[in-house]
Formats: C-alpha cells, structure tokens, sequence
C-alpha cells in the first residue's frame, strides 16, 4: 500500500488529506522565497565536504547538534508533555546508527536519522508501507478515525496557543488518562486517551501512550498496530518516560512477564512479538529485541521497519549481509552535470509503483507516484551537489539520493540511508 492514497487521521474532517490525491499538501516551511530555499539547500549540500574532515568525535557533536528531522518535532511541538516526557531511542544501540552518518555526509548535512529517511521514503512512495497488524480503521470522539494502516502523520503545526492558565485542547483529558493508568483503571484511561486524540490526532506520544494502555490490557495486536504506525516515522521512548507512567516497577514488569509468556505459547503471534520487541527496546535490551526481531524478520523480509530496527540493533550481520567496517571512508562518485538530469523523467517500482519526476531548470521539482489507478504529487526544490540529489518538498523535510550521470538516456536513484538491498530506482527518459 501506498502512504498518502489512503485515509490518514487528520484535523481535516477526522481525516489528514482528506483522501484527496491531488498530493497539495499545505506547506510546513519558513516564508521563504524558492530561490532562498534552493540557495540554502546547495549551502548545506556543500558543507558536507567539510563535515568529511572531521574526527568521529566531531561528527557525534554534529548529530547531538542536528539531529533535526525528528528531535526538533518534538521540541517544536510536544512542549506539552515537558512535565513527564523524558525522550526518546537514541538509537545508538550499535555501529548501523554510526554507519549511516559514517558513510553519507549529505545525511550529517541534513541531520537526518533513520525516521527522517523513512518519512521522506513513504511520503515520496519511495517505498510502500503496510501495517501487518492493521486490520480496522477506529472511530472515536469529534469525527476522528484511527488509521494505522498509514504511518502516522506528521503534525504540521503547533496547537492553536491557549490562554496562559490553560492546558491545550485535549490535554485535560490526556492528564486524566495518566491518572487513570497509574492507578490501573486501564479501560478509563483508554476512554480518555481517545477523547485526546479527537483533538489531537497526530500526536505521537498520545498515540504510543494508547499502545501502552492496551499492552497493559492484554490486547497486544492493537497495541503493535498503533506502534508500527508510530515507529515507522519516529523513535519510541525512553525508559524513564515510560517507567514513569507506571506506580512502580513491579506493575510494569508484571505486565511484561505476562506479555513474554504469551509470545512463548503463542509463537505464531507477530503482533505480540512486535510490542515485545519494543518493550525490549525501550528498556535497553538489545540482545533480547534483536532476537524478537530476527524472528519477525525471517518471517517477513519485506518489511521494512522490521528490517532497519533489526540493523539497529544487530548490524548488518542479523539481516544476513556482510558488516560495515567502522572505519570505511566512502568511496567518491563521479559528479553529475546538474543540466543533464533537467527533463521529465519516468521510473517503475518493484512493487507496481509508477514514478514521474520532473526536474526544471530553475531548480523546482516534481514527482508523483501512482499505483492501482491512484497518484499524489510532490513539490518543491531540488539542488545538486556532486552526484547527491537533494529535494526538498512544501511539507517539509529533504529527500536525499545519490543519481548517475544520465547515460542512453537513463540515471540511477538511490535512496540515501536506505537498509541494504534496496533496489533503487532507474529512471528513463520521458515526454
């Protein structure tokens, strides 16, 4: 399936988009000019020559400094949850985190993380995206579905701001859905998470925080269907933040006893592996989530978000491909002559996807992509630097990929960060 072709939850009428494929997405950026936008999109292409010099040491200052595609949507707008959210994955779990920065200084440019990859993959129908444990979509209050066979959608703005004194909508009822799971009332705090969510629909933390509460009822394939929608775009929590949520340790261990057990008796069960995986992630058990997730992955090789959680946890080496040497300096690419990619262009996906992308000389962009009779498009600008394509659409974020050098009339599209075996795309010449 597609991201984007389908109905995701959304302030718009319950739904984001509205179901429209016209893919006119509101803009999420600065008032900026295009020319600004592609001036500041070539300055820090250009940058990562110099990011290429740096020591180890440097470049781990640089991404505690840029992490931006996902930490600054927190900062941005999650300041609501300040008084008990702690943070989130780092991520550092092994040299796959490092790798990707180590090898793609056009990511360190970027401050770009494995969830900014994705984001950018499913919104450009890069990749396609399937909740494997999605089965329906959830009404709740105010006209709001809850739709996780999409990755969760991106909020785009803050909150309208309240009055000093006041919490912001429905914030009253996220606070009386942390009461209500501290002290166990599990179905209450339920009721008044999806009450938060009618006002607040594409927030992340109140989204896996729904997770969490049906984990600790016991309904695990809804809790892992709301947590692959999440954590397809952004990293879980830390476990501070999710301790803190529990009265004391002993309740949540209780909880995750009876959730091992039931893996173990039902081996069969993918969604109950999934939310274990997490909860092994989220408490800092490497070993014990790559081993969940290997399972999982043997499984399933196409999915994607198992498969790069598994590189995060266990290296190359767990997906069967040979490991990365920490130090390996990349190899320079031919540079591309930016006038030779000017033209339309056309491409095909493994999956049926059909790709149109179109290159101006005036440094805009345009790429759709269709499958089954339905298409979006994507906007904005794109700048050169080298053999590195950056495109950096109206909603927000850069689309990374390393390009050939138009040869019979075809180039190579390849993903910047994506997992290992990712076929890429070949795109010819079109009309």
């Amino acid at each position: 399936m597609l991201p984007g072709l389908g109905n995701r939850p959304g302030a718009d009428g319950g739904r984001l988009d509205g179901g429209r494929l016209d893919g006119a997405r509101p803009s999420q950026l600065p008032n900026r000019t295009p020319q600004e936008r592609r001036d500041g999109l070539q300055d820090r292409l250009s940058s990562r020559e110099d990011l290429g010099d740096r020591s180890r040491e440097d470049w781990q200052d640089r991404r505690d400094d840029v992490r931006e595609d996902w930490q600054d949507r927190y900062d941005d707008f999650y300041d609501r949850h300040d008084d008990w959210h702690h943070g989130c994955w780092h991520g550092n779990y092994g040299d796959w985190w490092d790798h990707m920065w180590d090898d793609h200084t056009a990511l360190m440019a970027f401050g770009t993380t494995m969830w900014g990859v994705n984001r950018l993959a499913y919104g450009f129908g890069y990749w396609g995206y399937e909740n494997p444990y999605y089965t329906e979509s959830y009404p709740i209050d105010g006209g709001v579905t809850l739709d996780y066979s999409q990755p969760l959608a991106i909020e785009t703005a803050p909150a309208e701001a309240a009055p000093a004194d006041a919490p912001a909508p429905g914030m009253a009822d996220f606070d009386a859905a942390r009461q209500a799971f501290y002290a166990g009332d599990y179905a209450a705090a339920l009721a008044s998470t999806n009450k938060a969510l009618a006002a607040l629909p594409n927030d992340p933390i109140i989204h896996e925080f729904r997770s969490l509460v049906l984990f600790a009822q016991g309904k695990y394939n809804d809790a892992a269907a709301g947590l692959y929608s999440v954590l397809s775009v952004g990293p879980g929590w830390d476990w501070t933040t999710l301790a803190s949520l529990y009265p004391n340790v002993d309740a949540y261990t209780r909880q995750l006893r009876a959730l091992e057990s039931y893996v173990k008796q039902n081996p069969d069960a993918a969604g109950a592996r999934f939310v274990l995986a997490y909860h092994y992630l989220t408490g800092g058990s490497k070993d014990a989530a790559a081993n969940q997730l290997k399972i999982l992955y043997q499984k399933n090789p196409q999915d994607t978000l198992v498969k790069e959680l598994l590189l995060m946890t266990g290296g190359p080496e767990a997906i069967g491909q040979p490991a990365t040497p920490a130090e390996a300096a990349p190899t320079a690419a031919p540079a591309v002559n930016a006038a030779n990619l000017v033209g339309n262009w056309n491409a095909a996906g493994q999956d049926g996807t059909k790709f149109e992308l179109g290159l101006s000389q005036d440094g805009n962009f345009s790429w759709t992509f269709s499958q089954d009779g339905k298409s979006q498009t994507v906007k904005g600008v794109f700048a050169l630097d080298g053999n590195v394509l950056a495109m950096e659409p109206e909603s927000g974020g850069v689309m990374l990929a390393e390009v050939s050098e138009p040869q019979g009339g075809a180039f190579s599209f390849a993903l910047l960060g994506a997992p290992p075996g990712d076929p890429g795309l070949k795109f010819a010449k079109g009309r």
